[in-house]
């Protein structure tokens, strides 16, 4: 019977030992809710690095008010977001940063977005370490924060008998994600071109027409750019389309060739434009023939919104083209709009700043007169780099369109007349034309991060310009091996898994106490032998 008892006991030690395994290595994990996540832009401009370096994600949430945030993963509503309380979550070394941003962004007030100028301008201005994503709201997200922010916190205990207490009837959530860190992207911009060509046999005098396509925001999934400059990308394609019926009506062709460009990369210090003229320039390109002999560079960047500014890098002298062009924009608005404000904003370019503050400074540096028309008055108003653009009022963009293809008129068919108005009947702006566009601009994908030639924004835009515009040229510049003026990054979109989860700190408990309960029933049945004997051996003595 001994004997027996043994083998019980031996073959009892071993089932607990595999069994305690089975408890260590059980996965923790209740649940799990997939969401999909957009990372932080990142990309190298000029040798400088921007944006969020990483990409890793394994942390457990918190909430924006716990005290302990270092190597968790915080998670905030965009209403929680300031600047203060995102620079004290990256000093404070937080692993990874959660942002959950409305469905429809299109309602945020004019104080939310102004708000989010500040942060993207704080995150956006050098690298960061902490990993930072957004995602839209949903039911489950609002559910998993809801019991993140409210649920019982260790972090917040009073004592340490309550943060014991905490550790066993509450739940927590561990943050994921899965994949390989960063790695530098196909790096490619674009640049799609037109002419407008006089019919005269003489050398002609030519302007050029420019606006950049690029959306720009705080991840590049996010942006959409529609007044900057999905407005001035519609207003250069209505221009185009009235330009174009200007041309072909017989009798009426101006004298002038006109370029239009449209060039990618505008948010990364107007890069396509700066690498199209350095290339068409250097080379004995009929087309960088016509931009280095052209009159006037007019570049166009957010007009849908109230006002008119023409920047220019300084005041004009009378009888330049500068001077001319002004002047037929200040025509055009008096003849057509009397009551709108226009003015003209001189500013120097910075030549020890590598950075353009507007896109005609690209071409200034080049010795081409140029200027650029905008509804901002300063480059660093807010908004010009914002991902929640996305309001253009139609009336005013028809207004503006109206103005800027008039003047356009009046310079290049040289009218004195101030009273006579170029555009007349049927050669207007179609308002209908220009919501279409920045509808479709504001929707689609067009950050620099994400395009290629197959892209349907390249596509678009390839095709309206062969509709109004000859010789159209879609060119594609690839970033340098060896030395690369700029450089994007993968994973912009990622799928962020959420485990329900018990406390790390709860694992080590629940195994203390399951080896302690075996523990304590191992030794009682290792001694049922001793005992068994100790009574045998008893009873014997007493029998005796």
């Amino acid at each position: 019977m001994l004997e027996t008892l043994n083998d019980f006991t031996r073959t009892l030690g071993t089932f607990w030992g595999v069994l305690s395994l089975m408890v260590l290595c059980a996965p923790a994990a209740i649940a799990v809710h997939e969401f999909t996540a957009y990372r932080m832009n990142q990309y190298s401009l000029g040798g400088n690095d921007f944006g969020c370096k990483s990409n890793v994600v394994n942390f457990e949430a918190r909430s924006v008010n716990a005290n302990i945030v270092t190597r968790r993963c915080v998670l905030l509503s965009m209403g929680e977001v300031t600047v203060d309380r995102m620079k004290e979550l990256i000093d404070n070394k937080a692993g990874a940063i959660l942002i959950s941003i409305p469905q429809n962004t299109s309602q945020l007030t004019d104080v939310d977005v102004e708000g989010w100028n500040e942060v993207e301008s704080l995150l956006m201005e050098a690298p960061i370490d902490t990993s930072v994503y957004f995602t839209y709201e949903q039911a489950e997200l609002a559910t998993i924060y809801h019991q993140v922010r409210t649920g019982l916190n260790s972090d917040h205990a009073a004592t340490a008998v309550a943060a014991l207490g905490n550790v066993f009837h509450s739940n927590g959530y561990q943050i994921v994600t899965y994949g390989t860190v960063p790695a530098p992207a196909k790096s490619v911009i674009f640049t799609v071109q037109g002419k407008l060509t006089s019919q005269s046999r003489e050398a002609n005098p030519s302007i050029a027409i420019v606006a950049h396509f690029d959306s720009f925001g705080i991840a590049p999934h996010l942006a959409k750019s529609a007044n900057s400059n999905g407005s001035g990308v519609a207003a250069f394609l209505e221009l185009a389309r009235l330009l174009a019926k200007l041309y072909n009506t017989p009798g009426s062709v101006p004298k002038y060739d006109i370029l239009f460009l449209l060039t990618g990369a505008g948010k990364l210090n107007y890069l396509s434009s700066k690498t199209w003229m350095e290339r068409k320039m250097t080379s004995d390109s009929p087309d960088g023939a016509l931009l280095s002999e052209a009159e006037f560079v007019l570049c166009i960047d957010s007009v849908g919104k109230e006002g008119l500014n023409i920047h220019l890098s300084k005041q004009p002298k009378a009888g330049t083209p500068a001077d001319r062009m002004l002047r037929a924009f200040k025509e055009a608005t008096d003849l057509l709009y009397p009551n709108t404000t226009f003015q003209t904003v001189p500013k120097k370019v910075n030549l020890g700043n590598p950075s353009f503050a507007w896109h005609h400074e690209v071409f200034t540096v080049k010795r081409l007169s140029a200027g650029t028309l905008s509804n901002y008055p300063s480059h660093t108003a807010s908004g010009r780099l914002n991902t929640f653009d996305e309001k253009v009022d139609s009336d005013l963009l028809l207004k503006n369109t109206h103005i800027l293809a008039e003047a356009v008129g009046r310079y290049i068919s040289d009218v004195s007349d101030k009273s006579i108005a170029i555009l007349q009947d049927r050669m207007v702006p179609n308002k209908d034309m220009l919501e279409r566009t920045v509808q479709y601009l504001s929707t689609t994908q067009r950050a620099a991060q994400l395009l290629s030639k197959e892209s349907s924004v390249i596509s678009f835009l390839e095709q309206m310009m062969d509709k109004f515009t000859s010789e159209v040229i879609v060119s594609e510049f690839k970033a340098s091996k060896r030395d690369p003026e700029f450089q994007f990054y993968d994973n912009t979109e990622v799928k962020l898994f959420a485990y329900n989860v018990k406390p790390a700190v709860f694992d080590l408990f629940l195994a203390i106490a399951v080896f302690a309960y075996l523990g304590a029933v191992y030794l009682c049945i290792k001694a049922i032998p001793h005992i068994l004997t100790a009574i045998y051996q008893s009873k014997k003595l007493k029998s005796s």
